[in-house]
């Protein structure tokens, strides 16, 4: 991106962090923190899980870092797994990634619509799954 001066513009390390800050606290926090308090009786060991997340997550993260230094072209992880394993197996994981992988708008959706219902009881509450077929 430039400015209308042709200056680029640079993304710091302060605020590449807080956009990843951000979408996990909206997509992580607030869609599942209910449903392992639900399940989860110690606070410690809710604690230590997302600790342990956080963990994998670094290291997911500085992994694609490395790969995307060491392979510098756009494409994300179809290009990656093309060159590191083979094309075809590139293009199967670009669509599952397209078409499991994004399904956040989906995850979001379905807690906007737990979250309404909360806000209004008198709304049916949606069901979890095919219950019947339809006639």
């Amino acid at each position: 991106m430039t400015t209308p001066d042709r200056t680029p513009v640079k993304v710091g390390l302060l605020t590449a962090a807080s956009l990843v800050v951000a979408n996990m606290v909206g997509t992580g926090i607030f869609t599942s923190v209910g449903f392992q308090v639900e399940y989860l009786d110690s606070p410690f060991a809710l604690l230590m899980l997302w600790a342990v997340g956080g963990v994998i997550s670094l290291c997911g993260a500085l992994t694609y870092g490395e790969l995307g230094a060491a392979l510098p072209r756009s494409g994300g992880e179809y290009h990656l797994i093309s060159e590191l394993y083979h094309p075809s197996l590139g293009f199967i994981a670009g669509w599952i990634s397209a078409t499991l992988g994004f399904a956040g708008p989906t995850a979001l959706a379905a807690a906007f619509g737990d979250c309404t219902t909360a806000v209004f009881p008198s709304r049916p509450r949606p069901s979890r799954g095919l219950t019947s077929w339809p006639a």
